[in-house]
């Protein structure tokens, strides 16, 4: 079975759908997953890059990104790299105003029993709410 591992632009293309081909090439990628014809990985960095580019570059609510990204995240036929940190993380970051980024280290670190070690001010805030 051939195996992909998903880049950030692809992911762009599919939500956006801002260059129909590439949109059709993506979807028609996903159908192949869904029919487990082929494995589509999505790296975690993806969706770093994916909020970044969703929430600066195309300045969209941070609402519409969150949805979008748990859309990807909650797709089963894709190979998603720590899926439940990505969804702890996603469902944090609607309700607060934490950035993603903090919520994934804050997540990885739940999820691994581990306590967070950082100098961040913002991180050790989260730390000590306990979300």
């Amino acid at each position: 079975m051939k195996k992909y591992l998903l880049d950030t632009n692809c992911l762009l293309r599919y939500l956006l759908n801002d260059i129909a081909d590439q949109a059709e090439i993506v979807e028609k990628y996903f159908r192949q997953a869904k029919a487990e014809t082929i494995v589509i990985t999505v790296p975690l960095l993806v969706f770093v890059e994916l909020d970044y580019a969703l929430s600066k570059f195309y300045r969209l609510e941070k609402l519409f990104v969150a949805d979008k990204m748990l859309l990807i995240a909650k797709m089963p036929y894709l190979d998603i790299e720590k899926r439940e940190i990505i969804l702890t993380a996603l469902s944090l970051y609607i309700n607060s105003n934490f950035d993603l980024i903090d919520l994934l280290f804050y997540s990885e670190a739940k999820t691994a029993g581990k306590e967070l070690l950082t100098f961040d001010k913002k991180l050790k805030k989260l730390r000590s709410k306990n979300l």
